[in-house]
């Protein structure tokens, strides 16, 4: 089963700003459940973490093949199935 991950920031209101202290990515497989999976100091490790989630999941047997949402705009055929 392909899982799926979202990146969110972890937060506190100080005063008139909100302070982001870390990233953490969080399994919305079951929209009514989600679980907390890991925690990162930057947005960009986070959404490396959530990816490598995903990616790992969908191998597992009975999967559908991994989604193409994070491609090289730069190539032509990104994003298009070849039969």
């Amino acid at each position: 089963m392909i899982r799926t991950a979202r990146v969110e920031p972890i937060s506190r209101e100080q005063e008139d700003a909100i302070i982001v202290s870390g990233w953490r990515v969080v399994d919305v497989t079951e929209p009514d459940a989600p679980q907390e999976i890991s925690q990162h100091a930057t947005e960009p490790q986070a959404i490396k973490a959530a990816r490598r989630f995903e990616a790992e999941t969908s191998h597992e047997p009975g999967s559908a093949p991994d989604d193409t949402q994070d491609y090289d705009a730069t190539d032509p055929n990104a994003g298009k199935h070849f039969s």
